[in-house]
C-alpha cells in the first residue's frame, strides 16, 4: 500500500518565520519579509508546504518594521525632553540652545557651539503671586536684566560686553509659572550666529 509522502516544508518559509519573529534586531525583520515573499512565490510554483509559516514570518517582520522606528522615536524624544527645561529653570552659567521667551531651552555643554549663556537668574515672585501676564513679565525681566547687568558691564569691576553680543531677558510663561519656575533669566547671545565653545 503506497502512502503519499507529505511535501517537505519550504526552507524559505521556515527561515521567514524565524527571522520575522526575531525582527527586533532590525535587519532580521527585513529578512523575515524577504524570505516570506520568496517562500510564497516558490510555494505557488511547487505546491509545497509552509504557506502559513511564510505569512507568519511576513506579518511578524512587518510588525517589527513598524514598531522599531516608533520605539526609537519615543526613546530619542524622551532623552531630548530630559535635557529640555523652561528657560526659567536654567541656572547661571548654563549654556542653552533654541531659547525663546516662554519656551523650552535645550541645556547643552558650554564646550560645544551654543546659542546662549545664562548670565543671571533671579526669582520674580513668591509662591502665591499670580501670573502677571506675558507682556508684564517680559518687561519686568528686561528691566531687571538691564539693571543687574549694568553692574557687571559698567561697574567698577566691569567686564566689556563684546560688540557682537547682546543681553536678552527671558520671562517664564504661564505654564512655567504655574509649575513654580518663576525665575527671570538673563542670557547672553550673539547678534547673529552661535557662540563658539569655551
Amino acid at each position: 500500500m503506497n502512502e503519499d509522502v507529505p511535501a517537505k516544508r519550504d526552507g524559505f518559509a521556515v527561515a521567514s518565520l524565524i527571522t520575522g519573529v526575531l525582527g527586533f534586531f532590525g535587519v532580521t525583520a527585513v529578512l523575515g519579509v524577504g524570505f516570506g515573499i520568496a517562500a510564497l512565490v516558490r510555494l505557488h510554483r511547487t505546491g509545497g508546504r509552509g504557506r502559513g509559516l511564510a505569512i507568519g514570518g511576513i506579518t511578524a517582520g512587518v510588525a517589527w518594521m513598524i514598531a522599531l522606528p516608533i520605539a526609537a522615536f519615543l526613546v530619542i524624544a524622551g532623552l531630548l525632553s530630559a535635557s529640555n527645561a523652561p528657560i526659567a529653570a536654567l541656572e547661571i552659567d548654563n549654556c542653552y540652545n533654541k531659547a525663546r521667551p516662554g519656551h523650552d531651552a535645550v541645556r547643552v555643554t558650554c564646550a560645544g557651539e551654543h546659542d546662549g549663556l545664562v548670565l543671571d537668574a533671579f526669582p520674580m515672585a513668591g509662591p502665591n503671586t499670580p501670573y502677571p501676564g506675558e507682556k508684564q513679565a517680559a518687561a519686568a525681566v528686561e528691566r531687571s536684566c538691564q539693571d543687574r547687568l549694568d553692574t557687571l558691564f559698567h561697574g567698577p569691576d566691569a567686564v566689556e560686553l563684546p560688540p557682537e553680543m547682546v543681553v536678552v531677558g527671558y520671562a517664564p510663561d504661564e505654564k512655567a509659572w504655574a509649575a513654580g519656575k518663576r525665575n527671570g533669566t538673563c542670557g547672553m547671545q550673539r547678534r547673529s550666529g552661535r557662540i563658539a565653545g569655551s
